[in-house]
């Protein structure tokens, strides 16, 4: 009959037989990187869905610790909820040295590096040793090779924006044909929107200066005339336009409010910019929200004088305004200056 110590060779046996080159495997699913102290096992590794599992015998061989020390730091890390043990745990089916087969529970990389952090010995400190170093180096690998990749993609941008420009050039020769300068017309739009989303994505965008004089002025029955027109060109049911409460006449008198004697949004684009999202944020309708808003938003611009650029194309879109609308609807209320500065940079024809 075997001992426990009998029980401990052959598991350290085992091991010593599975250990050394943990550094670094790859397998056919992808690359992982694994710990091996000076003395560490070669762990044969089950690997599925993108992540290794090992055994409570396998872990005890990788930190030198009994596996009942093993079972122990696990039971610990799924009883205080550090992990899931549905995520993290699988079972196997293995044949014993007497041939029958029994159930053995497997863990992920997720359960090593947590016991890892646990384990008191040597082996174990090693290895936290080694986890930090390589946490340390894949952050600024990472940030090293995501800093190069942006700058390339920055120069790109900027190539873009030259050859725009070099191209617009050509545009003024007579002997360009007008399909040509229709093309370039395109790639310079792509352009303007390339320069709104970089400066969205290092938070440098601004509101543009935009027009302060208007003799238009929206009012409630106006746009509740809007409203019923839109409701008969689209032969929509009663439900679209009933007002749930007096919000929409709020949205209505929020784009005019003065602090102080003066505009708290002074300009035509701003205006039109917030009359867009106070009606499609407060879902003033039981029905119709958000083409309604967007009905309104297309009105003013016209009301305004703003809705066109002098060239005859309009400032926005249809597609953009889908866009815009949609993308107001499912934001949050902490992002409303972004979405507002993002509406004054296209309404601004960047």
């Amino acid at each position: 009959m075997k001992t426990e110590t009998d029980e401990a060779k052959v598991n350290s046996k085992d091991a010593t037989r599975l250990r050394r080159n943990m550094m670094s495997q790859e397998f056919k699913k992808g690359d992982i990187v694994i710990y091996q102290s000076p003395a560490g096992p070669e762990i044969k590794v089950k690997f599925e869905q993108d992540t290794v599992w090992l055994d409570a015998h396998m872990i005890a061989g990788i930190f030198g610790v009994d596996r009942t020390v093993i079972v122990k730091h696990i039971g610990n890390i799924y009883k205080t909820g550090e992990l899931s043990a549905k995520a993290t745990c699988a079972k196997i089916a293995q044949v014993a040295a007497d041939g029958k087969s029994r159930q053995m529970n497997i863990y992920n990389l997720d359960v090593i590096l947590s016991v890892g952090y646990r384990v008191n010995s040597m082996r174990a400190t090693q290895f936290r040793i080694w986890a930090t170093n390589v946490l340390r180096r894949h952050l600024v690998d990472g940030y090293t090779i995501n800093e190069k990749r942006l700058k390339a993609q920055q120069d790109k941008i900027r190539e873009l924006q030259d050859a725009v420009r070099l191209m617009g050039n050509l545009a003024l020769l007579d002997n360009v044909t007008d399909e040509t300068k229709g093309i370039l017309q395109i790639i310079a739009e792509y352009t303007k929107a390339l320069n709104i989303l970089d400066d969205f994505d290092h938070q440098r965008l601004s509101a543009p200066k935009g027009t302060k004089k208007s003799k238009y002025k929206l009012t409630y029955n106006e746009a509740r005339n809007v409203i019923e027109q839109m409701k008969i060109r689209f032969k929509d049911s009663v439900l679209v336009g009933q007002e749930k409460d007096k919000s929409f006449q709020g949205s209505i008198g929020a784009i005019y409010q003065t602090f102080d004697g003066k505009d708290v949004y002074p300009t035509v684009e701003e205006k039109a910019a917030h009359l867009l999202y106070f009606v499609t944020k407060n879902h003033s309708f039981v029905d119709g929200n958000k083409r309604i808003a967007a009905a309104l938003f297309v009105c003013f611009l016209q009301k305004t004088g703003i809705l066109l650029h002098k060239d005859g194309r309009k400032r926005i879109d249809d597609n953009a305004l889908v866009a815009l609308t949609l993308m107001i609807a499912a934001s949050k209320p902490t992002e409303k200056e972004i979405m507002i500065k993002v509406l004054l940079n296209l309404l601004a024809g960047r």
